[in-house]
């Protein structure tokens, strides 16, 4: 599997704008599989940067962007060759996240079965 994937937020800036401390916020998140057809995991995280966010994902649904199940740590799927499934990623603030986006940021990983990331993107988060 080779997963692109692409994120969007609501701003349009690739930025999740938390507001205040302990907002909330989503983004979608689209993919393409471009490569052979597998079991993958979708998740979100921080990286190596420890932030005060609470992040859920689950698969959408293309047309209405509404989730196919209650958003979870992570979701495994499987995607076949050429298919294009797509993710929303929520985001609670739990206390003040700086706009530094270089550092604060939100990864989402497709990971296979073997936990070798096949695909992955990212968006800024900050607290307004």
């Amino acid at each position: 599997p080779d997963i692109v994937a692409l994120a969007a937020t609501p701003s349009g800036d690739g930025v999740v704008n938390l507001p205040g401390d302990t907002g909330a916020n989503a983004f979608a998140v689209a993919s393409v599989n471009v490569g052979s057809e597998d079991s993958i995991t979708a998740s979100a995280d921080t990286g190596s940067t420890t932030l005060p966010v609470t992040l859920a994902i689950c698969q959408s649904d293309p047309a209405t962007g509404g989730c196919l199940e209650a958003p979870t740590a992570s979701v495994t799927t499987t995607i076949t060759a050429g298919a294009t499934p797509t993710f929303s990623v929520f985001a609670t603030g739990s206390g003040n996240v700086p706009f530094d986006p270089a550092l604060n940021r939100i990864f989402v990983r497709f990971t296979d079965a073997g936990g070798v990331t096949r695909g992955s993107t990212s968006v800024a988060v900050r607290t307004e």
